[in-house]
């Protein structure tokens, strides 16, 4: 391998993670990464459940948008842990703004408890009590879209400020290390 070679390899390396970092936005200002994670968290709780991936991933690219951000904002509803919370917490907001009861009506839970895939009657009934169901879940999710991430922009934006701080604090330290030690050489 000769020096050329070598100084290639490292060019392209160095290239590469340049070319990384702006894909992933990962040096953008503070303001930016939180405002990334914010419509992450305003994707996780949208109504629009199976495309949450897909809108973040059209966010990003069409805004330039830090990647790791927006996708942990929207990661934070998953099918693991948060996903049932947040349909349940939308459902309720949605039927309380609606001024509906929290429970399902009668005829809409005899559907979900026996289901008849197999019949136009059932998929009809279905769609007609689907109302119940969709209408105060949508809205209720939307405003828990809005509300939880308009509250994650200033804990986001404080917190990523605080850890670029403790960051300059730490390299100030480190130089006065280096220059300390520099002095006793």
């Amino acid at each position: 391998v000769s020096i050329h070679d070598l100084r290639f390899t490292i060019y392209e390396v160095v290239m590469f993670r340049a070319a990384f970092r702006r894909l992933l936005a990962i040096d953008d200002p503070p303001e930016r990464t939180a405002l990334a994670f914010s419509i992450g968290v305003f994707i996780a709780f949208s109504p629009f459940l199976g495309l949450h991936t897909i809108m973040a991933t059209a966010f990003a690219f069409l805004f330039r948008f830090n990647k790791i951000a927006i996708y942990t904002g929207t990661f934070i509803n998953n099918p693991f842990l948060t996903l049932v919370p947040i349909i349940l917490a939308s459902y309720a907001v949605g039927a309380l703004l609606l001024s509906r009861p929290l429970g399902l009506p009668p005829e809409s839970m005899e559907l979900l408890r026996s289901p008849h895939l197999l019949t136009g009657a059932w998929w009809s009934q279905l769609f007609q009590s689907g109302g119940n169901v969709l209408l105060p879940f949508f809205i209720g999710g939307m405003v828990l879209s809005v509300v939880c991430s308009i509250i994650a922009y200033p804990l986001t934006l404080r917190f990523l400020r605080a850890r670029e701080r403790k960051q300059e604090q730490n390299q100030e330290g480190d130089q006065k290390q280096e220059t300390e030690v520099g002095r006793q050489e």
